[in-house]
């Protein structure tokens, strides 16, 4: 009978799980053992008697895990030691968000990256990076008004109208669209801008006004991701934007491109040209941060602007994080598991794309 195994994560700075008791149940149904770290769900919400009462069978040890499973689920990196895994140990299948270079730490066994599953339509439902981004951009609205000394929406008091707040966000992915999203359901102003000119309907969609810039648009990559601009296009679109961004009570910024470090946006200039109390939120800290003030995981104040380069956003709202990462995982299952057996087809886009075991020949 096939087992499927569910990691506890060994980051203690990241309180998601990879495997939640709904995705468990629905494995069980279709007569798959389900086992499960101790205590690996009590950081999203939960426990171990959630696990228990669907079927899942709770182990104390990871090694006892490892061992038990066929198929091994983590979200972060894997801090394991893999000489200890039995030398006899039948060959095991390994998913998670790895980020290992497309190096393997055990040639004995497959890994599956889901961070590596390409941008088509039948791999939506598997996309970890756009669920986890919708939550990114989400609580980064949340904690822009949180921060803002202003009420987001315009208000009509006995004390007279209270004008919305202008919110300008930098990048229309999925992180910046659910930004544009709840900024515009909280009654904000929102702009949004994209070196992407194919985002503006998109944009507009969810409520923002799409900044059209006069310069030449560099559009998006064969998967949809933005490229990577020149210098010249760069520093003119920078030129342009600072306006815009110095007018705004707040700045998300959003903007990514895959393998590189982050493009900087947000200048020291313009920090000192906005007015005080005025509020930047830098999803892209992990690789650099869109804004040349402040520091990943810290919130800082500049000439008087709150800067917030938050570490590990997906944290405030673990438990929905869990859920749909976990959803994504089962999808996933569904296209390597065919009548109760592993099917790894490597002629499938999917399975080849994400199959670190096959080095060079993914790309």
């Amino acid at each position: 009978m096939l087992s499927v195994g569910c990691l506890k994560e060994n980051n203690d700075h990241d309180f998601r799980v990879s495997l939640t008791p709904e995705t468990s149940n629905k494995l069980i149904k279709k007569n798959i053992n389900v086992y499960v770290e101790e205590n690996c769900g009590i950081k999203s919400g939960f426990s171990n008697e959630d696990y228990s009462r669907v079927g899942v069978e709770i182990l104390k040890k990871q090694e006892s895990l490892i061992d038990k499973s066929d198929i091994l689920l983590s979200i972060n990196p894997l801090d394991i030691n893999f000489n200890n895994v039995s030398k006899n140990a039948k060959s095991k299948i390994f998913i998670g968000n790895f980020n290992f270079n497309d190096l393997v730490p055990d040639k004995r066994f497959t890994f599956l990256a889901l961070e590596k599953i390409p941008r088509i339509a039948r791999a939506q439902s598997m996309d970890i990076l756009s669920s986890q981004a919708s939550i990114a951009g989400y609580q980064a609205s949340l904690l822009a008004a949180n921060h803002l000394k202003k009420y987001f929406p315009m208000l009509i008091t006995a004390a007279g109208t209270i004008s919305p707040a202008k919110i300008l966000v930098v990048g229309a992915g999925v992180a910046g669209l659910q930004a544009i999203a709840t900024c515009n359901r909280l009654g904000a102003k929102v702009i949004g801008f994209d070196v992407r000119e194919s985002t503006k309907e998109q944009v507009e969609s969810v409520g923002g006004k799409f900044l059209q810039l006069d310069y030449e648009y560099n559009d998006s990559d064969k998967q949809g991701y933005a490229k990577e601009q020149s210098d010249e296009i760069q520093k003119k679109q920078n030129e342009m934007l600072s306006k815009y961004i110095e007018n705004s009570d707040c700045v998300i910024t959003t903007a990514a491109i895959p393998g590189k470090q982050a493009p900087k946006i947000v200048t020291k200039e313009n920090i000192q040209n906005m007015n005080h109390g005025s509020v930047i939120i830098d999803l892209a800290g992990e690789t650099g941060g869109n804004c040349e003030l402040g520091k990943y995981g810290d919130v800082e104040i500049h000439s008087g602007v709150t800067i917030d380069k938050p570490k590990n956003i997906t944290n405030l709202v673990a438990e929905h994080s869990s859920l749909v990462f976990s959803r994504n995982v089962e999808s996933f299952l569904n296209l390597i598991i065919k009548e109760d057996k592993i099917n790894l087809d490597l002629n499938d886009e999917i399975i080849k794309s994400t199959n670190l075991n096959l080095g060079d020949s993914n790309e």
